[in-house]
């Protein structure tokens, strides 16, 4: 799984230093829904994830954390579109995301934008109170939070699985799991896949964070479970000045 722990370190940090009508995979995935996984080969099994993945259009992300925090995400993903919606929970505060067609919209409490801004916007702050901030046309948090949920994406996963190596099976959360690792070292990232359904991505634990916030979780869900992410209405949008970084925590 070359580069795969990489990637979710990269896009978790996000989390953790600045603060996520398809077809349907339960008809596209019959054949395999009642495969036992832990019988293929590696070969096979990336096969088999590839088209699972590829067959799906909606996901969420959840349980996005680093080990020695406390903030919390939860990510509604477009995997067609790259569109999304997050949600993220720290101890102070609160904020939601909604990403569409590349325009980045931002809602927090009053206290989170005095924080932010500073008391010499505060007609600005007053301004956001129940309302969303508009990201800047020139702010690079658009694309550093749609390169965040890119990395998220199981897709993204799956498709560096090609030098992955086999682990023991193990539970997680009650059900039995393949285990697939980047490399032979002990604290390689490690993907975690329903040995008893469609092969889809439930889960990768990343041990060796690139921070310092201990390992990374991010967990898969509800697929192909329809997600209506749409842009607020133009009277709750107030636009942002160029912030220059995440607003975090969200994505």
């Amino acid at each position: 799984m070359a580069h795969a722990g990489s990637a979710v370190r990269v896009a978790a940090a996000a989390v953790g230093m600045a603060l996520l009508a398809g077809c349907s995979a339960a008809v596209d995935l019959a054949d395999s829904a009642s495969a036992d996984l832990s019988r293929l080969g590696d070969k096979a099994l990336h096969e088999r994830m590839s088209k699972a993945v590829k067959d799906v259009r909606y996901v969420r992300i959840s349980d996005v954390r680093a080990a020695t925090t406390s903030t919390r995400t939860d990510v509604h993903l477009d995997m067609r579109t790259g569109d999304f919606t997050t949600t993220g929970k720290a101890e102070s505060h609160t904020i939601e995301m909604i990403s569409v067609g590349g325009e980045l919209y931002v809602k927090a409490s009053r206290t989170y934008w005095q924080r932010r801004l500073g008391s010499e916007r505060a007609e600005l702050v007053a301004a956001l109170e129940g309302k969303y901030g508009r990201a800047a046309a020139d702010d690079p948090v658009r694309s550093k939070m749609a390169a965040t949920a890119k990395k998220f994406n199981p897709r993204t996963v799956v498709d560096k699985l090609a030098a992955a190596d086999r682990r023991e099976e193990t539970l997680v959360d009650g059900r039995r799991m393949v285990v697939l690792a980047e490399t032979e070292a002990d604290d390689a990232a490690r993907l975690y896949i329903p040995a008893d359904g469609p092969a889809l991505p439930y889960r990768v634990i990343s041990p060796n964070s690139a921070s310092d916030d201990g390992a990374i979780t991010v967990t898969w869900s509800e697929y192909d479970r329809p997600v209506d992410i749409k842009a607020p209405a133009r009277d709750l949008v107030v636009e942002l000045p160029n912030l220059g970084r995440a607003p975090g925590p969200a994505l």
